[in-house]
């Protein structure tokens, strides 16, 4: 049991991995293609793969529940058209759409009746955030005085972070970014200075924020980390 709560601490600690493992995932297939053993044509059947990929990143990868269930749907939804399209399950899209009303269903409930603290033990509540879009759209402004980071994810929808009016006490605070088919958008104060640790798999991350002489007085750090899988994250002033 601890082994395996270790192996999973690891996948969480380093955002990078699963992207990794994407792009190598990609490299066997071109490589099976040239060596005459697996031919890209016939990939169009395995689309649902992608889909799988992105719940499993999420499971292994968030660090909030609603995403991890997010994760749960996609990955089943994925490995249902999966089924059908290697013919094992005969089924057409006509009869699966409502799983889409499912999931967006079961994501509502359990967003109304479970709301879990993002506010580790001895943060000020106003120093800390928390924020999911999940097929819609959602956007947070901060204030605080006292700023010391959080988490902000994207799925088939979009996130916009204000933090312009927001100041840090401590010398520099994380935010763990998340976009998967999706944006994130980072406002950030100009005394500000942004280090992205981050990686991306057909996406990117784009940093167009001023930087300040890291000499001057009352400048701070912001740390960007994260992956965007299908998706973008910008950061601006």
């Amino acid at each position: 049991m601890e082994r395996h709560e270790h192996g999973l601490h690891g996948f969480r600690g380093n955002p990078g991995i699963i992207p990794a493992l994407a792009v190598i995932g990609v490299g066997v297939l071109f490589l099976l293609n040239n060596l005459n053993i697996f031919y890209l044509h016939d990939i169009w059947r395995f689309w649902p793969v992608a889909l799988i990929a992105v719940g499993l990143a999420k499971l292994v990868d968030s660090q909030s529940d609603s995403d991890r269930t997010a994760g749960v749907v996609m990955t089943v939804v994925g490995a249902i058209f999966l089924t059908r399209n290697l013919g094992f399950l005969f089924v057409t899209w006509n009869d699966l759409w409502p799983l889409i009303l499912i999931g967006a269903g079961v994501l509502m409930l359990w967003n109304r009746f479970y709301t879990p603290s993002p506010v580790p033990a001895g943060a000020s509540p106003e120093g800390q955030f928390s924020i999911h879009a999940f097929f819609g759209g959602a956007e947070r402004k901060v204030t605080t005085d006292d700023f010391r980071g959080g988490t902000a994810s994207a799925t088939f929808g979009g996130v916009e972070l204000n933090f312009r009016k927001a100041s840090m006490r401590a010398d520099s605070a994380v935010v763990n970014v998340s976009a998967i088919f999706g944006g994130v958008e980072i406002k950030v104060p100009a005394n500000w200075i942004v280090i992205a640790e981050s990686s991306s798999v057909f996406g990117g991350f784009s940093d167009s924020s001023s930087h300040p002489d890291p000499d001057m007085p009352g400048v701070k750090r912001l740390y960007i980390r994260g992956s965007a899988i299908f998706g973008g994250v910008d950061i601006k002033n």
